[in-house]
Protein backbone atom coordinates (compact mmCIF):
# COMPACT_ATOMS: atom_id res chain seq x y z
CA UNK A 1 0.00 0.00 0.00
CA UNK A 2 1.28 3.61 -0.88
CA UNK A 3 1.97 6.03 1.89
CA UNK A 4 -0.76 8.40 -0.03
CA UNK A 5 -3.41 5.33 -0.23
CA UNK A 6 -2.60 4.49 3.35
CA UNK A 7 -3.37 8.26 4.74
CA UNK A 8 -6.91 7.82 3.09
CA UNK A 9 -7.55 4.70 4.54
CA UNK A 10 -6.38 6.24 7.98
CA UNK A 11 -9.12 9.22 7.31
CA UNK A 12 -11.96 6.97 5.64
CA UNK A 13 -11.72 4.44 8.58
CA UNK A 14 -10.87 6.68 11.41
CA UNK A 15 -13.54 9.71 10.85
CA UNK A 16 -13.15 10.28 14.89
CA UNK A 17 -10.29 11.89 13.17
CA UNK A 18 -12.26 15.11 11.74
CA UNK A 19 -14.70 15.64 15.35
CA UNK A 20 -16.83 17.96 13.10
CA UNK A 21 -19.01 18.44 10.35
CA UNK A 22 -19.09 17.95 6.47
CA UNK A 23 -19.47 19.49 3.01
CA UNK A 24 -19.90 22.59 0.61
CA UNK A 25 -20.66 25.74 2.77
CA UNK A 26 -19.17 25.87 6.82
CA UNK A 27 -16.80 27.00 9.13
CA UNK A 28 -14.39 25.13 11.56
CA UNK A 29 -11.40 24.87 13.86
CA UNK A 30 -8.16 23.34 14.02
CA UNK A 31 -7.13 20.08 16.11
CA UNK A 32 -4.53 22.06 17.84
CA UNK A 33 -4.55 25.70 17.85
CA UNK A 34 -1.80 26.06 20.11
CA UNK A 35 0.25 29.27 18.95
CA UNK A 36 3.58 27.46 20.42
CA UNK A 37 4.19 25.17 17.76
CA UNK A 38 4.96 26.26 14.46
CA UNK A 39 4.79 22.91 12.96
CA UNK A 40 0.88 21.90 11.49
CA UNK A 41 -0.83 19.80 13.80
CA UNK A 42 -0.01 15.90 13.79
CA UNK A 43 -2.58 14.09 11.59
CA UNK A 44 -3.77 10.46 12.80
CA UNK A 45 -1.79 8.62 10.31
CA UNK A 46 1.20 6.88 9.03
CA UNK A 47 4.41 8.52 10.17
CA UNK A 48 5.54 8.79 5.99
CA UNK A 49 2.74 10.99 5.37
CA UNK A 50 3.33 13.49 2.78
CA UNK A 51 3.61 17.32 4.20
CA UNK A 52 0.57 18.38 1.95
CA UNK A 53 -1.65 15.63 3.30
CA UNK A 54 -0.85 16.33 6.67
CA UNK A 55 -1.91 19.47 6.03
CA UNK A 56 -4.98 18.81 4.57
CA UNK A 57 -5.99 16.19 7.62
CA UNK A 58 -5.40 19.31 10.15
CA UNK A 59 -7.40 22.03 8.52
CA UNK A 60 -9.90 19.11 8.08
CA UNK A 61 -9.72 18.63 11.54
CA UNK A 62 -10.17 22.30 12.69
CA UNK A 63 -13.11 23.06 10.07
CA UNK A 64 -14.78 19.74 11.40
CA UNK A 65 -14.19 20.73 15.35
CA UNK A 66 -16.64 23.81 14.24
CA UNK A 67 -14.60 25.84 17.06
CA UNK A 68 -13.82 29.03 15.33
CA UNK A 69 -11.35 30.80 17.29
CA UNK A 70 -9.04 27.49 17.01
CA UNK A 71 -9.64 27.18 13.31
CA UNK A 72 -8.80 31.08 12.91
CA UNK A 73 -5.67 30.41 15.67
CA UNK A 74 -4.86 27.55 12.50
CA UNK A 75 -4.55 30.11 10.10
CA UNK A 76 -2.79 32.28 11.51
CA UNK A 77 0.20 29.90 11.83
CA UNK A 78 -0.49 27.70 8.70
CA UNK A 79 -2.94 29.03 6.01
CA UNK A 80 -3.50 32.84 4.66
CA UNK A 81 -7.07 33.29 3.77
CA UNK A 82 -6.15 35.06 1.15
CA UNK A 83 -4.79 31.57 -1.03
CA UNK A 84 -8.35 30.20 -0.78
CA UNK A 85 -11.27 29.83 -2.71
CA UNK A 86 -14.40 32.62 -1.94
CA UNK A 87 -15.94 29.94 0.61
CA UNK A 88 -13.11 29.65 2.91
CA UNK A 89 -11.85 33.12 1.62
CA UNK A 90 -12.07 34.98 5.58
CA UNK A 91 -13.21 33.49 8.85
CA UNK A 92 -16.84 34.47 8.63
CA UNK A 93 -17.14 32.48 5.47
CA UNK A 94 -15.47 29.91 6.49
CA UNK A 95 -17.58 29.46 9.84
CA UNK A 96 -20.38 29.64 7.74
CA UNK A 97 -19.66 26.95 5.11
CA UNK A 98 -19.29 24.68 8.19
CA UNK A 99 -22.67 25.63 9.83
CA UNK A 100 -24.59 24.75 6.65
CA UNK A 101 -22.72 21.90 5.84
CA UNK A 102 -22.06 20.04 8.86
CA UNK A 103 -18.13 19.41 8.03
CA UNK A 104 -16.65 16.78 5.15
CA UNK A 105 -15.87 13.37 4.74
CA UNK A 106 -13.25 12.42 2.67
CA UNK A 107 -14.72 9.93 0.07
CA UNK A 108 -11.90 9.30 -2.61
CA UNK A 109 -8.22 10.52 -2.70
CA UNK A 110 -7.51 12.05 -6.29
CA UNK A 111 -3.68 13.14 -6.13
CA UNK A 112 -1.49 13.15 -3.32
CA UNK A 113 2.68 14.38 -3.94
CA UNK A 114 4.80 16.21 -1.17
CA UNK A 115 3.28 19.57 -2.09
CA UNK A 116 -0.06 19.01 -3.53
CA UNK A 117 -3.56 17.03 -2.03
CA UNK A 118 -6.93 16.94 -3.69
CA UNK A 119 -9.73 14.53 -2.58
CA UNK A 120 -13.69 13.92 -3.14
CA UNK A 121 -15.25 15.20 -0.01
CA UNK A 122 -19.29 14.61 1.31
CA UNK A 123 -21.34 16.86 3.32
CA UNK A 124 -22.02 15.48 6.59
CA UNK A 125 -25.56 17.43 6.66
CA UNK A 126 -26.48 16.84 2.95
CA UNK A 127 -25.54 14.11 -0.02
CA UNK A 128 -23.40 17.01 -1.73
CA UNK A 129 -20.32 16.11 -2.88
CA UNK A 130 -17.17 18.61 -2.75
CA UNK A 131 -13.82 18.61 -4.15
CA UNK A 132 -10.86 19.89 -2.28
CA UNK A 133 -7.30 20.35 -3.55
CA UNK A 134 -4.28 22.15 -1.57
CA UNK A 135 -0.94 23.17 -2.46
CA UNK A 136 1.94 23.52 0.57
CA UNK A 137 4.91 25.34 0.49
CA UNK A 138 8.17 22.35 0.00
CA UNK A 139 10.12 24.42 2.86
CA UNK A 140 9.18 23.52 6.60
CA UNK A 141 6.58 24.47 7.92
CA UNK A 142 4.85 24.10 4.21
CA UNK A 143 2.26 26.75 4.68
CA UNK A 144 -0.80 26.41 2.81
CA UNK A 145 0.12 28.45 -0.51
CA UNK A 146 -3.37 27.54 -2.22
CA UNK A 147 -6.78 26.04 -1.16
CA UNK A 148 -10.14 25.59 -3.51
CA UNK A 149 -13.14 23.95 -2.28
CA UNK A 150 -16.49 23.57 -4.35
CA UNK A 151 -19.46 21.99 -4.74
CA UNK A 152 -19.68 19.01 -7.51
CA UNK A 153 -22.20 16.96 -8.83
CA UNK A 154 -22.63 13.18 -6.88
CA UNK A 155 -19.93 11.47 -8.94
CA UNK A 156 -21.31 8.37 -11.05
CA UNK A 157 -19.12 6.01 -8.56
CA UNK A 158 -21.22 6.97 -5.51
CA UNK A 159 -24.26 6.65 -7.13
CA UNK A 160 -27.36 3.90 -6.11
CA UNK A 161 -29.14 2.26 -9.09
CA UNK A 162 -31.97 4.17 -7.57
CA UNK A 163 -29.94 7.26 -7.74
CA UNK A 164 -28.42 6.50 -10.68
CA UNK A 165 -31.94 6.22 -12.38
CA UNK A 166 -32.73 9.82 -10.61
CA UNK A 167 -29.75 11.47 -11.81
CA UNK A 168 -30.96 10.62 -15.82
CA UNK A 169 -32.72 12.80 -17.84
CA UNK A 170 -34.69 11.12 -21.44
CA UNK A 171 -37.13 12.75 -23.56
CA UNK A 172 -40.08 12.17 -21.42
CA UNK A 173 -38.70 13.80 -18.49
CA UNK A 174 -37.01 16.43 -20.11
CA UNK A 175 -40.17 18.02 -21.52
CA UNK A 176 -41.77 17.29 -17.81
CA UNK A 177 -39.43 19.50 -16.19
CA UNK A 178 -39.73 22.36 -18.99
CA UNK A 179 -43.37 22.24 -18.43
CA UNK A 180 -42.85 22.70 -14.82
CA UNK A 181 -40.58 25.35 -15.57
CA UNK A 182 -43.12 27.28 -17.51
CA UNK A 183 -45.99 26.80 -15.37
CA UNK A 184 -44.01 28.77 -12.47
CA UNK A 185 -42.53 30.66 -14.51
CA UNK A 186 -46.22 31.90 -16.20
CA UNK A 187 -47.65 31.76 -12.38
CA UNK A 188 -44.60 34.09 -10.33
CA UNK A 189 -41.79 35.72 -12.49
CA UNK A 190 -42.00 39.04 -12.06
CA UNK A 191 -42.25 40.00 -15.83
CA UNK A 192 -44.80 38.34 -17.43
CA UNK A 193 -43.89 39.20 -20.90
CA UNK A 194 -40.11 38.34 -20.36
CA UNK A 195 -41.67 34.82 -18.79
CA UNK A 196 -43.79 34.35 -21.96
CA UNK A 197 -40.23 34.86 -23.91
CA UNK A 198 -37.92 32.47 -21.77
CA UNK A 199 -40.79 29.45 -21.90
CA UNK A 200 -40.56 29.95 -25.77
CA UNK A 201 -36.63 29.68 -25.64
CA UNK A 202 -36.87 26.70 -23.73
CA UNK A 203 -39.80 25.28 -26.31
CA UNK A 204 -37.68 26.33 -29.33
CA UNK A 205 -34.50 24.45 -28.11
CA UNK A 206 -36.47 21.52 -27.05
CA UNK A 207 -38.23 21.34 -30.80
CA UNK A 208 -34.23 22.35 -32.42
CA UNK A 209 -33.20 19.01 -31.05
CA UNK A 210 -30.86 21.57 -28.35
CA UNK A 211 -31.30 19.28 -25.27
CA UNK A 212 -31.22 15.67 -27.21
CA UNK A 213 -27.61 14.81 -26.22
CA UNK A 214 -28.11 15.48 -22.26
CA UNK A 215 -28.62 12.53 -20.40
CA UNK A 216 -27.34 14.07 -16.62
CA UNK A 217 -29.93 15.96 -14.79
CA UNK A 218 -27.09 18.16 -13.35
CA UNK A 219 -25.94 19.21 -16.89
CA UNK A 220 -29.68 19.98 -18.16
CA UNK A 221 -30.32 21.89 -15.37
CA UNK A 222 -27.28 23.85 -15.52
CA UNK A 223 -28.54 24.21 -19.79
CA UNK A 224 -32.10 25.60 -18.74
CA UNK A 225 -30.14 28.16 -16.20
CA UNK A 226 -28.27 29.12 -19.00
CA UNK A 227 -30.99 29.37 -21.38
CA UNK A 228 -33.56 31.24 -19.04
CA UNK A 229 -30.41 33.88 -18.01
CA UNK A 230 -30.05 34.32 -22.22
CA UNK A 231 -33.32 35.83 -22.70
CA UNK A 232 -34.01 37.14 -18.81
CA UNK A 233 -30.39 38.24 -18.27
CA UNK A 234 -31.82 37.42 -14.45
CA UNK A 235 -28.95 36.18 -12.32
CA UNK A 236 -31.14 35.18 -9.15
CA UNK A 237 -33.11 32.50 -11.69
CA UNK A 238 -31.91 29.01 -11.76
CA UNK A 239 -33.55 25.54 -12.22
CA UNK A 240 -32.01 23.51 -9.53
CA UNK A 241 -31.36 19.69 -9.10
CA UNK A 242 -30.59 17.60 -5.90
CA UNK A 243 -30.97 14.20 -5.11
CA UNK A 244 -32.52 14.72 -1.69
CA UNK A 245 -34.51 18.13 -2.29
CA UNK A 246 -34.53 20.24 1.01
CA UNK A 247 -37.48 20.05 3.08
CA UNK A 248 -40.02 22.85 2.74
CA UNK A 249 -39.46 25.99 4.54
CA UNK A 250 -40.51 26.15 8.43
CA UNK A 251 -41.44 29.58 10.17
CA UNK A 252 -38.28 30.98 11.90
CA UNK A 253 -37.30 30.07 15.10
CA UNK A 254 -36.40 33.68 16.53
CA UNK A 255 -33.58 31.37 18.86
CA UNK A 256 -31.90 30.08 15.55
CA UNK A 257 -32.45 32.84 13.85
CA UNK A 258 -30.50 34.63 16.63
CA UNK A 259 -27.86 31.64 16.69
CA UNK A 260 -26.97 31.89 12.92
CA UNK A 261 -26.66 35.05 12.90
CA UNK A 262 -23.83 35.24 15.64
CA UNK A 263 -22.14 32.69 14.39
CA UNK A 264 -21.73 34.71 11.27
CA UNK A 265 -20.50 37.19 13.43
CA UNK A 266 -23.95 39.68 12.17
CA UNK A 267 -22.59 39.47 8.76
CA UNK A 268 -19.95 41.77 9.57
CA UNK A 269 -16.14 40.69 9.45
CA UNK A 270 -13.28 42.82 10.22
CA UNK A 271 -13.07 46.47 11.64
CA UNK A 272 -9.84 48.35 11.00
CA UNK A 273 -8.69 51.63 11.66
CA UNK A 274 -5.86 52.99 9.03
CA UNK A 275 -3.85 55.43 9.39
CA UNK A 276 -5.75 59.22 9.45
CA UNK A 277 -8.16 57.99 11.09
CA UNK A 278 -9.73 56.19 8.19
CA UNK A 279 -11.92 53.27 8.93
CA UNK A 280 -12.36 49.79 7.44
CA UNK A 281 -15.45 47.96 7.70
CA UNK A 282 -15.94 44.30 6.09
CA UNK A 283 -19.99 43.96 6.02
CA UNK A 284 -20.10 40.03 3.98
CA UNK A 285 -23.61 38.91 4.17
CA UNK A 286 -26.95 41.16 5.63
CA UNK A 287 -28.58 38.92 8.57
CA UNK A 288 -31.84 38.87 9.08
CA UNK A 289 -32.69 41.67 11.99
CA UNK A 290 -35.76 41.46 13.03
CA UNK A 291 -34.57 40.02 16.77
CA UNK A 292 -33.72 42.81 19.02
CA UNK A 293 -30.44 41.19 20.03
CA UNK A 294 -29.52 41.65 16.54
CA UNK A 295 -29.74 45.35 15.82
CA UNK A 296 -28.26 45.70 18.79
CA UNK A 297 -25.21 44.00 18.00
CA UNK A 298 -24.89 45.54 14.40
CA UNK A 299 -25.29 48.76 16.28
CA UNK A 300 -22.44 47.82 18.50
CA UNK A 301 -20.25 47.29 15.65
CA UNK A 302 -21.09 50.28 13.98
CA UNK A 303 -20.58 52.24 16.77
CA UNK A 304 -16.32 51.22 16.17
CA UNK A 305 -16.70 53.69 13.13
CA UNK A 306 -18.40 56.30 14.10
CA UNK A 307 -15.56 58.46 14.93
CA UNK A 308 -13.63 57.87 11.86
CA UNK A 309 -12.82 60.78 9.53
CA UNK A 310 -13.49 58.83 6.72
CA UNK A 311 -15.32 55.26 6.17
CA UNK A 312 -14.33 51.92 3.31
CA UNK A 313 -17.20 50.08 3.32
CA UNK A 314 -15.94 46.56 2.02
CA UNK A 315 -18.65 44.86 0.21
CA UNK A 316 -15.99 43.19 -1.67
CA UNK A 317 -17.12 39.63 -0.75
CA UNK A 318 -20.85 40.38 -0.04
CA UNK A 319 -22.92 38.08 -1.85
CA UNK A 320 -26.92 39.40 -0.45
CA UNK A 321 -29.22 39.47 2.65
CA UNK A 322 -31.99 41.18 3.84
CA UNK A 323 -33.07 44.40 2.35
CA UNK A 324 -34.36 45.63 6.67
CA UNK A 325 -31.20 45.12 7.08
CA UNK A 326 -29.50 46.98 4.20
CA UNK A 327 -31.96 49.69 5.42
CA UNK A 328 -30.41 49.57 9.17
CA UNK A 329 -26.72 49.45 8.18
CA UNK A 330 -27.88 52.47 5.88
CA UNK A 331 -29.24 54.34 8.48
CA UNK A 332 -25.54 54.80 10.26
CA UNK A 333 -24.34 56.80 7.10
CA UNK A 334 -26.86 59.39 7.24
CA UNK A 335 -28.20 61.68 9.36
CA UNK A 336 -31.12 61.39 11.70
CA UNK A 337 -33.83 62.18 9.16
CA UNK A 338 -35.63 59.31 7.24
CA UNK A 339 -33.68 58.81 3.42
CA UNK A 340 -35.71 57.40 0.98
CA UNK A 341 -33.48 54.56 -0.25
CA UNK A 342 -35.30 51.36 -2.10
CA UNK A 343 -39.10 49.94 -2.73
CA UNK A 344 -39.70 46.42 -3.49
CA UNK A 345 -42.33 45.72 -5.83
CA UNK A 346 -44.11 42.10 -6.19
CA UNK A 347 -45.92 40.63 -9.10
CA UNK A 348 -48.21 38.78 -7.11
CA UNK A 349 -50.18 40.94 -5.59
CA UNK A 350 -48.89 44.15 -6.99
CA UNK A 351 -47.63 46.10 -3.85
CA UNK A 352 -44.56 47.96 -3.25
CA UNK A 353 -43.18 48.40 0.00
CA UNK A 354 -41.02 51.32 0.48
CA UNK A 355 -37.20 51.04 2.79
CA UNK A 356 -36.18 54.50 4.39
CA UNK A 357 -33.63 55.22 6.63
CA UNK A 358 -34.15 54.48 10.35
CA UNK A 359 -34.90 57.81 12.41
CA UNK A 360 -33.24 55.88 15.46
CA UNK A 361 -30.86 53.16 15.92
CA UNK A 362 -28.95 51.38 18.26
CA UNK A 363 -25.48 53.00 19.08
CA UNK A 364 -23.82 55.84 17.61
CA UNK A 365 -24.29 56.91 13.72
CA UNK A 366 -20.85 58.03 11.56
CA UNK A 367 -23.67 60.67 10.18
CA UNK A 368 -24.44 61.83 6.66
CA UNK A 369 -21.43 64.36 6.43
CA UNK A 370 -18.23 62.25 6.52
CA UNK A 371 -16.79 61.01 3.30
CA UNK A 372 -18.07 57.16 2.51
CA UNK A 373 -16.13 54.86 -0.33
CA UNK A 374 -18.16 51.52 -1.29
CA UNK A 375 -15.30 48.82 -2.62
CA UNK A 376 -16.84 45.96 -4.49
CA UNK A 377 -15.34 43.33 -7.16
CA UNK A 378 -17.70 41.14 -9.59
CA UNK A 379 -18.65 38.80 -6.74
CA UNK A 380 -20.59 41.57 -4.99
CA UNK A 381 -24.41 40.37 -5.40
CA UNK A 382 -28.00 40.90 -4.63
CA UNK A 383 -28.14 43.04 -1.06
CA UNK A 384 -24.60 44.00 -1.09
CA UNK A 385 -25.31 45.38 -4.84
CA UNK A 386 -28.20 47.24 -3.05
CA UNK A 387 -26.39 49.40 -0.73
CA UNK A 388 -23.46 49.97 -3.09
CA UNK A 389 -26.37 51.01 -5.88
CA UNK A 390 -28.50 53.10 -2.63
CA UNK A 391 -25.62 55.19 -1.60
CA UNK A 392 -23.82 55.39 -5.21
CA UNK A 393 -28.14 57.04 -6.44
CA UNK A 394 -27.88 59.04 -3.51
CA UNK A 395 -24.41 60.70 -4.01
CA UNK A 396 -23.29 59.33 -0.49
CA UNK A 397 -20.81 57.55 -1.27
CA UNK A 398 -18.52 56.69 -4.23
CA UNK A 399 -18.14 53.22 -5.47
CA UNK A 400 -14.47 51.60 -6.02
CA UNK A 401 -13.59 48.52 -7.70
CA UNK A 402 -14.92 46.17 -10.22
CA UNK A 403 -18.68 46.24 -11.99
CA UNK A 404 -20.81 43.73 -9.80
CA UNK A 405 -22.30 40.38 -10.19
CA UNK A 406 -26.12 42.12 -11.40
CA UNK A 407 -28.58 40.25 -9.37
CA UNK A 408 -31.46 42.55 -7.79
CA UNK A 409 -34.61 40.82 -8.56
CA UNK A 410 -35.03 38.56 -5.41
CA UNK A 411 -36.49 34.26 -5.33
CA UNK A 412 -38.36 33.23 -2.54
CA UNK A 413 -37.70 29.28 -1.92
CA UNK A 414 -37.65 27.35 -5.11
CA UNK A 415 -40.72 25.93 -6.95
CA UNK A 416 -40.55 21.83 -7.25
CA UNK A 417 -40.95 22.00 -11.42
CA UNK A 418 -40.25 17.80 -11.28
CA UNK A 419 -38.86 15.23 -8.91
CA UNK A 420 -35.59 16.27 -7.81
CA UNK A 421 -35.58 19.61 -10.24
CA UNK A 422 -36.40 23.00 -8.46
CA UNK A 423 -36.68 26.31 -9.66
CA UNK A 424 -35.99 29.48 -8.03
CA UNK A 425 -38.43 31.84 -9.52
CA UNK A 426 -37.75 36.14 -9.04
CA UNK A 427 -41.30 37.10 -7.72
CA UNK A 428 -40.18 41.12 -7.37
CA UNK A 429 -38.03 44.06 -8.75
CA UNK A 430 -36.05 46.74 -6.77
CA UNK A 431 -37.36 50.31 -7.93
CA UNK A 432 -35.04 53.45 -6.91
CA UNK A 433 -36.54 56.53 -6.11
CA UNK A 434 -33.41 58.52 -8.18
CA UNK A 435 -32.65 56.40 -10.90
CA UNK A 436 -36.15 54.43 -11.19
CA UNK A 437 -34.37 51.46 -12.11
CA UNK A 438 -31.98 49.25 -10.20
CA UNK A 439 -28.84 46.91 -11.10
CA UNK A 440 -29.99 43.63 -12.52
CA UNK A 441 -28.06 42.38 -14.93
CA UNK A 442 -25.74 45.33 -15.43
CA UNK A 443 -24.52 45.55 -11.97
CA UNK A 444 -23.38 48.22 -10.11
CA UNK A 445 -20.70 50.64 -12.13
CA UNK A 446 -17.96 52.11 -9.85
CA UNK A 447 -16.98 55.55 -10.06
CA UNK A 448 -13.28 54.58 -9.74
CA UNK A 449 -12.81 51.00 -11.76
CA UNK A 450 -9.94 49.18 -10.62
CA UNK A 451 -9.76 45.73 -9.93
CA UNK A 452 -11.06 44.51 -6.87
CA UNK A 453 -7.79 43.45 -5.55
CA UNK A 454 -6.46 47.25 -6.06
CA UNK A 455 -10.18 49.38 -4.15
CA UNK A 456 -8.46 48.99 -0.75
CA UNK A 457 -5.37 51.18 -1.30
CA UNK A 458 -7.33 52.98 -4.12
CA UNK A 459 -10.24 53.96 -2.08
CA UNK A 460 -7.79 54.88 1.23
CA UNK A 461 -5.73 56.82 -1.06
CA UNK A 462 -9.24 58.99 -2.64
CA UNK A 463 -9.60 59.51 0.95
CA UNK A 464 -6.71 60.81 2.22
CA UNK A 465 -7.25 63.14 -0.48
CA UNK A 466 -10.58 64.34 0.05
CA UNK A 467 -9.58 64.59 4.30
CA UNK A 468 -6.14 66.88 3.29
CA UNK A 469 -8.38 68.65 0.85
CA UNK A 470 -11.31 69.50 3.32
CA UNK A 471 -10.36 68.46 7.01
CA UNK A 472 -13.27 67.48 9.25
CA UNK A 473 -13.91 70.27 11.67
CA UNK A 474 -13.27 69.10 15.47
Amino acid sequence: MSKSMSFLVVVLLGTALFTGSACRTGRSTPADSSPASSAPPAATGPSGDSPASRQFAAWLAAFNDGDGVALRAYHQLHFPFEVASRDVGDSEREMRLRTVTGGFDVQKLETASATSFSAILKERRRPQFARAAMDVDAADPHRVVRFEIAPIATPDEFLSADERARSTVDEARRHRIIDGVARHLEAHYVFPEVAERMIAALRDHAARGDYDRITSAATFSKAVTDDLRQVSHDQHLRLIFSLKPPPPPSPPDGEQVLGEARAHHFGLGPIERLPGNIARLVINRFVPAEHDAVREAIGALMSQVADADALLVDLRENNGGYPETVALVASYLFDPEPVHLNDMYRRDDRSTREFWTKREVPGKRFGGKKPVFVLTSKRTFSGGEELAYDLQSLHRARVVGETTGGGANPAGPPYEADDGFMIAVPWGRPINPITKTNWEGVGVIPDVPVPASAALDKARELAQQQLAAAPPAR
